[in-house]
């Protein structure tokens, strides 16, 4: 197997979103990853990123959101894109897998229409509550015809303990990650915005952008066992320090 790691561009905001404690008018340009993982089963893609669009029309697409979270990226910050990097094309993804539904993980859902989508399904119901519409949920991104399949608790994808699905709630009661055992590189955590960042981790800081905060707390304590367990690797949802330090296509982790 192989791990790409690639971003969709990034998103500007206040660090104190995922850091409270941090200054008020310290930015950060965060990445909005997505993965692409080769399995002899077929391709799996951890999350598709945010709609292409957004990059030309922030408040036509974001809505009030684009305030608050600036999108920084152009044509070519897409998934498709980014995909393209590394050979790979959407009908050669098998299973998308979505973290949650937030507008910065699945607007690049509807690129992937012979894919099987792998999500929560406490994440759809909580996804279609009316009034979280435009408040990190846009269903133009997701509740689109696709081949949803809603899975519940951990699941392994290929039956064979290579890729994992772990519920990772807290952040959106559907939030899920992927544990995903290489052979050279050993375990990796994709943890999402369940640990946006080192610090929510390490310090086992509450990022402000929760829809649970005591839910996203006993989450980093079970992905603390998690790591102590498999002996792993986090990459966090969204840190740019770490960013910098990921290999980037065309190099990979297997």
């Amino acid at each position: 197997m192989k791990l790409y790691v690639m971003s969709c561009g990034r998103i500007r905001c206040r660090k104190n979103i995922y850091i409270p404690d941090a200054d008020k008018s310290e930015y950060v340009d965060a990445p909005m990853p997505v993965f692409l993982i080769t399995h002899p089963g077929g391709n799996v893609l951890f999350d598709t990123g945010p709609n292409p669009e957004v990059f030309e029309d922030p408040a036509g697409v974001w809505g009030g959101l684009a305030k608050a979270f600036q999108p920084i990226g152009d044509k070519d910050s897409g998934v498709v894109a980014q995909l393209n990097k590394i050979g790979i094309s959407p009908d050669d993804v098998k299973y998308v897998f979505n973290s949650h539904l937030h507008f910065d993980h699945v607007g690049g859902n509807r690129f992937f229409p012979n894919a099987t989508f792998l999500v929560s399904a406490m994440e759809v119901e909580c996804a279609r509550r009316p009034e979280l519409e435009g408040k990190g949920y846009f269903s133009a991104d997701w509740d689109i015809p696709l081949n949803y399949r809603q899975v519940e608790g951990e699941v392994d994808i290929f039956s064979d303990s290579k890729i994992i699905i772990h519920p990772f709630p807290g952040h959106t009661p559907g939030h899920q990650g992927l544990l995903v055992r290489l052979e050279r590189q050993g375990p990796i955590i994709l943890a999402g915005d369940s640990v946006p960042c080192k610090e929510n981790f390490e310090q086992r800081v509450i990022s402000k952008n929760n829809l649970d905060n005591e839910e996203a707390g006993m989450t980093i304590d079970r992905m603390h066992q998690l790591v102590a367990k498999e002996k792993g690797m986090v990459i966090f949802g969204h840190d740019q320090n770490q960013w910098k330090d990921l290999e980037k296509p065309p190099l990979y982790y297997d």
